[in-house]
């Protein structure tokens, strides 16, 4: 297997409305890297769902970077250094 070297860039990307600030305050915290994100599934639904759908945004993160991510994000981890970042407060 050929492995190339990387290194992050910025690219666009169509995001939803919703969850603009949750991924800017993710790109803003060295060490996380965001790969897809969901403003909410409340918006797809009929009001007969139970509970609250909220924003979450799949990411991955560094060691370092998982300290600060507790103190601001609710995680299910998916792996390690992996997961679902549900924002504690919008």
């Amino acid at each position: 297997m050929i492995v190339h070297e990387t290194q992050p860039v910025l690219v666009w990307a169509d995001i939803d409305v919703g969850v603009i600030p949750v991924v800017r305050r993710l790109n803003e915290i060295p060490g996380v890297r965001t790969h897809a994100s969901c403003e909410s599934a409340r918006q797809l639904f009929s009001n007969a769902l139970q509970g609250e759908y909220k924003p979450e945004v799949m990411a991955s993160w560094t060691d370092d970077a998982w300290l600060i991510l507790l103190k601001e994000f609710d995680i299910t981890l998916l792996g390690n250094n992996f997961g679902y970042l549900h924002p504690i407060t919008l």
